[in-house]
């Protein structure tokens, strides 16, 4: 039932580093009758977010020690106080993800509702320990609990920021799947996923940055990659039936973590390419960080995931996710942002394949890190390039020239001429934002939302085995159950 129109918001954020200063915090001022009540985050980070963002007097601020684990039962209290005095209706989690499933655990708690960022969860070492990666699932199927238990006492939301899903190209993409897989029966045969975040960090850089660290023991696979998780799963969900889903998903997985990353390029070899430059920005030798980097997470990561029904494979997913890529920087002391510039340059590209009848292919590749002047820019090369080619079967293509190309601009009618200058995924990202905001001010109801968090099994299944099968070396398997609702659909792991 949607609730009184267009009522007045009243929001949480928590957590406030380089992607909430660039996303959340002008999203949610842009949008009429939300107040950002509080902002939550750690102490040494006050002075640098109070010198830089600006937002209304009737903020309050929170600057806190930073924990592990559960929310310190101090805190925990603060937190609910402000709550009940303050009449909040949601929370933004946007913290470092080893806290996101406290913060969550707390907001459910006090029944509110949730927009967080991407992974669901993460824990420490999940690139060695196997029961932290298997955490990773059993903190998810709690969340879950928690949530369907509050689903029974009031209605809420609990949305995941897994922007591809607003996207309008990739839902451009589940249209022709769902298309063909309707007039053919033919799911997805074969998907291949690569994307490139271009973050060429120096080995000294490795140990001394916080920002998407690896030091934790996390790496790709809980930074950007869930989002390509979340994509395949997208992609494959858009094009199965009832008869023709898989009851099996194989995942193996196979990591170069920072070891490795100091022997595909050396100490000589960046003297060779900084000069004698680089030795004012070199810490330790490649021998002292080796056993340092022996606990860091992944840099880059492959896995191959194999579906099967009746034991048979019926499909293979490969995905390619990697930080050590294409990058614009030729400098040897990193910038201050490190969420945008800095060199980093996006590359993404996918291949599906619909037996004999579709394939569709996109490309989408930067060659700059300068994304915020200059207009759209959909050609190659481009911040905003994303190509779109659809190849159909002549049995199928009603007389169609093939390929049939497209660009996200031939599918955006309603973007108004002020975001010019935006990239489009964050455009998107503020999309996100406002469909949060019009669930809590009554204009959308709760089934209308994209994101929900029990919609995401599927991704925090692979990202949970892309991790085990690291550590062990060999295939991790769960079971799909037949009987499930196809778009939200219980995997349970039996291979252990």
């Amino acid at each position: 039932m949607l609730r009184e129109q267009d009522k007045s918001v009243n929001i949480i954020l928590i957590g406030c580093g380089p992607h909430a200063r660039r996303v959340y915090i002008p999203a949610l001022e842009h949008i009429k009758n939300v107040k950002i009540a509080l902002i939550i985050d750690l102490k040494d980070q006050e002075i640098d977010i109070r010198g830089s963002i600006k937002v209304g007097v009737e903020t309050s601020f929170m600057f806190i020690d930073p924990f592990v684990g559960s929310l310190p039962k101090k805190l925990a209290y603060q937190l609910s106080e402000f709550i009940q005095n303050n009449q909040i209706d949601g929370v933004v989690i946007a913290t470092e993800p080893l806290v996101h499933y406290a913060y969550a655990k707390w907001a459910l708690g006090n029944g509110l509702n949730i927009l967080m960022d991407k992974p669901i969860t993460t824990r420490p070492d999940v690139v060695s320990n196997d029961e932290n990666a298997k955490g990773i699932l059993e903190d998810y199927e709690d969340l879950l609990e928690d949530y369907h238990r509050i689903q029974d006492i009031k209605e809420t939301v609990f949305i995941i920021n897994s922007h591809r899903r607003f996207h309008k190209g990739f839902q451009f993409v589940q249209e022709q799947i769902r298309e063909v897989a309707a007039l053919t029966n033919c799911p997805a045969t074969f998907i291949q996923a690569y994307h490139s975040d271009g973050q060429w960090r120096l080995p000294s850089e490795i140990v001394t940055q916080n920002y998407h660290p690896y030091c934790s023991g996390y790496g790709k696979a809980s930074h950007s990659g869930y989002h390509i998780f979340d994509t395949i799963y997208q992609f494959y969900k858009a094009s199965i039936n009832p008869e023709k889903i898989a009851d099996q998903l194989d995942i193996f997985s196979s990591f170069v973590r920072p070891k490795g990353f100091i022997k595909q390029i050396t100490q000589e070899d960046y003297k060779l390419v900084f000069g004698q430059k680089y030795d004012t920005v070199h810490r330790w030798t490649d021998e002292e960080l080796s056993p340092v980097f022996a606990s860091y997470g992944e840099i880059d990561v492959s896995s191959v995931l194999t579906l099967k029904k009746e034991m048979e494979t019926v499909a293979n997913f490969s995905i390619n996710l990697v930080h050590n890529g294409f990058a614009g920087r030729t400098w040897i002391t990193p910038g201050k942002d490190l969420y945008k510039g800095n060199g980093r340059i996006k590359h993404e590209n996918y291949i599906i394949q619909q037996g004999p009848f579709q394939s569709i292919q996109i490309h989408a590749y930067q060659a700059s890190d300068q994304h915020d002047t200059h207009g759209i820019e959909e050609g190659l090369g481009g911040k905003n390039h994303f190509d779109i080619y659809v190849f159909r079967n002549p049995l199928i293509s009603n007389g169609q020239q093939q390929p049939q190309v497209y660009k996200v601009s031939d599918l955006i009618k309603d973007r108004p001429q002020e975001d010019a200058n935006m990239i489009t995924m964050e455009w998107v990202k503020f999309r996100v934002v406002e469909e949060f905001v019009d669930y809590l001010s009554g204009r959308k109801l709760k089934s209308e939302m994209i994101s929900l968090l029990d919609d995401h099994l599927f991704p925090v299944q692979i990202m949970s085995g892309t991790y085990r099968s690291n550590i062990s070396k060999s295939v991790v398997s769960y079971a799909i159950e037949p009987d499930s609702i196809l778009d939200k659909y219980p995997l349970k792991n039996y291979i252990f």
